[in-house]
């Protein structure tokens, strides 16, 4: 099998992380990869906000919680209610890409970014989950302001709209789901 598509099939998302921060130079390979996604028009209208920090980390983590507690889904709400959970797994890094609202497609964009970088990391070994946490807080009546108040900004005119955490597993990864069936046609 080609050693792309091997990686693609066996990707999977890490829900506990070592505290061991990534590497800087595959660091810098996996946001590459971000910026070689595809983007309507070549636009390239995103923004890479990378989160190292610990305390700012710790911050965003207690908003996001905070967000899940006020969330109208009720698993969302019960997760929020441990004390053990940890919205980001105590992941080292986390990446948010925002994208120039007024791009042709931003969402769009920032996505495929995103999606590349979770290929990029996988093939480098190291594991990481997509997380909407910080994208549901940014889209709360008070969340850029109280994004702003811990320190977290993005370029004028930019919103925020893919983010995962990236970081070495912790433990084994699962094995995938099975696929679910009668998900494609060909109209030939």
């Amino acid at each position: 099998m080609n050693e792309t598509i091997h990686t693609i099939l066996t990707r999977r998302s890490a829900r506990a992380y070592q505290s061991r921060q990534i590497d800087e130079k595959e660091m810098h390979e996996i946001l590459q990869a971000g910026q070689y996604a595809p983007s309507a028009m070549g636009q390239q209208p995103w923004h890479f906000t990378i989160v190292q920090n610990p305390d700012l980390l710790e911050k965003l983590q207690i908003l996001c919680k905070a967000s899940f507690q006020l969330s109208d889904n009720a698993t969302m709400r019960e997760l929020a209610s441990s004390d053990d959970f940890h919205v980001f797994y105590h992941a080292p890094t986390l990446v948010i890409i925002s994208g120039n609202s007024k791009a042709v497609a931003p969402l769009w964009d920032c996505v495929l970014a995103m999606g590349n970088m979770l290929i990029a990391a996988a093939s480098l070994g190291i594991a990481s989950c997509w997380q909407h946490a910080p994208i549901m807080v940014y889209g709360s009546h008070t969340g850029p302001a109280s994004l702003s108040s811990i320190g977290l900004t993005f370029p004028s005119g930019h919103i925020p709209y893919a983010s995962a955490v990236f970081g070495y597993s912790a433990q084994p990864l699962p094995e995938a789901a099975p696929r679910k069936p009668d998900t494609v046609t060909f109209l030939r």
